[in-house]
């Protein structure tokens, strides 16, 4: 098991979305102790670098858990070095190149990090983060860059010079000036300006400002890697690793999944009888999407392709696909059942004798169990015991047994909550940490444990009640009529909500062009609209417009700062361009706008006053761009490390 900063795990085209599950904290190694869901004081005490190679128990910040980072200095600080930093193909001569430091016209467009100018913040940091990186697009020709970092307590600016328009920070130095507390808590100047080498004249510039937060962030990520529309056991996966690391691994494959005996909608036969291959064993698991963490982070619950049927495997190293033992053959029938939607899960609903998923439950032909046909209606919050012993027998060419047994079992196995109140679908659910409430979108019409096409959504609430279910509460400010809101997800401190707003309940929600993030307070409010929804101007892109979406936040808060603020981080999916950006390659179930999708980190912050303050979107730069990535998950997931970058 490797104990190390925060990860992120990175999905498909076809994928309708995941569920974040809960989170957990562990105290910090010579710290106060981790940060947990209520915002408590974070470790203040220890090393929280580890020069060995990561920031581990023994260095300090643990998977679960935030821990406050103090300056080591406030003035004359030594991090950046006094003389320039060449890439090694830029010319000696590159600093006579560009001439006085405010020698420059403006043009050149500044992509990463996100900077801040005119009164709005820049981007912001957790200080364990990848390293920064700064990405600009030439203006004129310019193929020799030089970057210039000020900091208000740095004796020297940071100067570099390189050849190519991509530049990161060397490591020791990020994790001087992060982890270790060199410039935490203070805007960072940035000045690149570029030229071309043969024909220098005036350098073209920009300039803004990036900060980096004197915490860290926790948990770890898993995200859906596609390369194509299509279902095949290569075309997707799930893709993870930990905050700061520079490489992914590959978390889950679909070849790896163990669990089999998937039975098709009718229930009557294994699904792929008549589809699959010849020596393609039928009933096999075919994709891996909208998955979500369990609590305890070993395994990931998902849904599987058509007819919609839910999966658990487990993503620990040396067991990855492995069914984890819990998991008994009577749930897996149970969830085998087709027309279910994403699931979720939380941590205080989870324990030996007491492991519950919650998921959608379509309508179909047939009250409940297995049939052959289904259409548009108002899907229902089902609840499975993961650990039930009731026997749910299958033979071949007959569902009547099968889905008698499924009936026999509910009230035990499995069964609905009671949503009174509600007279739309219930899709897309999310378990509070606490166990107490479910937020979910409420689809005038669903599908499939899906939400239909060109109908109204808001966001609602539940209570659990302990699988009793209750009265359904509007979440004000995020139920508004005429407009679409949708893909909720509680904060870690269950204190906020994520959703995918548009502002018109017309075409498909799913990877919808003009969705955008939004935050709100869980007990509803006024809605907040992230600047991190906003590409850089001079790209020239603007949102709505760029497909944002699947927002999951980090598995911690971390409140009880010395500034007072309290430190939400968040995870999302959105296409804005990227170098290496493609169309990813449809079918005739796709959307009309296949744009290849990266994703992306944002910060959310409270004051001491209760006040909100967004941030810009920082590119998570470790992905690889040549698969799209969506539905990303950010939990405590128990991954193998990545490898060291070569």
């Amino acid at each position: 098991m490797r104990f190390i900063g925060a990860s992120f795990i990175l999905g498909i085209v076809m994928a309708v979305g995941c569920s974040a599950g809960g989170g957990g904290d562990k105290t910090p190694s010579g710290g106060t102790g981790g940060a947990g869901a209520s915002g408590g004081q974070g470790g203040t005490g220890g090393d929280i670098f580890n020069p060995s190679g990561g920031m581990g128990a023994a260095g300090g910040t643990p998977v679960g858990g935030d821990v406050i980072v103090n300056p080591n200095c406030t003035g004359n600080c030594d991090d950046f070095p006094a003389d320039p930093i060449f890439d090694g193909v830029a010319p000696s001569n590159a600093p006579e190149l560009f001439g006085a430091p405010d020698n420059y016209t403006p043009g050149l467009c500044i992509v990463e990090p996100h900077l801040g100018d005119a009164g709005k913040p820049g981007a912001l940091f957790p200080a364990n983060w990848l390293r920064v990186r700064f990405r600009v697009k030439p203006a004129n020709n310019e193929n020799l860059f030089e970057i210039r970092l000020k900091a208000g307590n740095q004796k020297n600016e940071l100067v570099a010079y390189s050849a190519s328009p991509v530049w990161a920070m060397p490591k020791e130095i990020w994790e001087a000036i992060g982890v270790k507390g060199g410039a935490i808590d203070q805007q960072i100047q940035v000045t690149i300006r570029g030229v071309n080498s043969q024909n220098p004249g005036t350098p073209t510039g920009a300039t803004g400002t990036f900060t980096i937060a004197p915490v860290t962030a926790g948990g770890s990520m898993v995200y859906w890697a596609a390369t194509s529309s299509e279902v095949t056991p290569t075309t997707s996966k799930l893709v993870g690793f930990y905050v700061g690391d520079e490489t992914t691994i590959d978390a889950l494959t679909v070849p790896q999944v163990q669990q089999g005996n998937i039975l098709s909608e009718g229930g009557r036969e294994l699904r792929g009888k008549y589809t699959d291959p010849k020596g393609v064993p039928q009933g096999r698991v075919q994709c891996i999407g909208c998955h979500v963490s369990t609590p305890e982070g070993k395994d990931v619950g998902y849904t599987d392709h058509w007819p919609w049927n839910n999966v658990v495997s487990s993503i620990e190293e040396d067991k990855a696909g492995q069914v984890p033992a819990y998991f008994t053959p009577g749930a897996q029938r149970l969830l085998s059942q087709p027309w279910l939607g994403m699931m979720t899960f939380s941590k205080a609903v989870w324990g030996a004798g007491n492991r519950i998923a919650l998921t959608p439950y379509a309508n179909r032909n047939v009250d409940i169990g297995f049939t052959d046909s289904t259409g548009y209606g108002s899907d229902r919050l089902a609840w499975f015991d993961l650990e039930t012993n009731a026997n749910i027998p299958w033979t071949e060419g007959q569902s009547g047994p099968t889905n008698d047994a499924i009936k026999g079992a509910q009230g035990t196995a499995w069964g609905f909550l009671q949503t009174s109140g509600e007279s739309q679908g219930i899709v897309a659910p999310n378990w509070s940490h606490d166990g107490k409430t479910i937020v979910y979108t409420s689809a005038g019409k669903s599908q499939d444990g899906r939400i239909a096409d060109n109908v109204e959504t808001d966001i609602k609430t539940v209570p659990y009640n302990d699988r009793k279910g209750g009265t359904v509460t509007p979440v004000q400010g995020a139920a508004t009529s005429g407009v679409s809101e949708y893909y909720p997800s509680f904060s870690a401190d269950d204190k906020l909500i994520a959703y995918n707003r548009a502002g018109n309940t017309s075409g498909k929600i799913y990877y919808r062009p003009d969705g955008e993030v939004y935050v709100i307070p869980s007990g509803g409010g006024t809605p907040i609209r992230l600047a991190a929804n906003d590409p850089p101007a001079c790209t020239g892109q603007t949102s709505p417009g760029v497909i944002n979406s699947w927002a999951k936040w980090s598995p911690t808060v971390l409140g009880g700062v010395p500034n007072g603020k309290t430190y939400y981080w968040l995870i999302f999916s959105s296409a804005r361009d990227y170098p290496g950006a493609f169309i990813v390659p449809p079918n005739q179930y796709s959307p009309p706008d296949t744009r290849s999708s990266q994703l992306y980190m944002t910060a959310i912050v409270r004051d001491a006053q209760g006040n909100y303050e967004t941030y810009p979107a920082v590119y998570i730069w470790n992905q690889d761009p040549k698969t799209s990535n969506l539905t990303p998950a950010w939990d405590i997931f128990d991954i193998p490390p990545p490898p060291p970058p070569k």
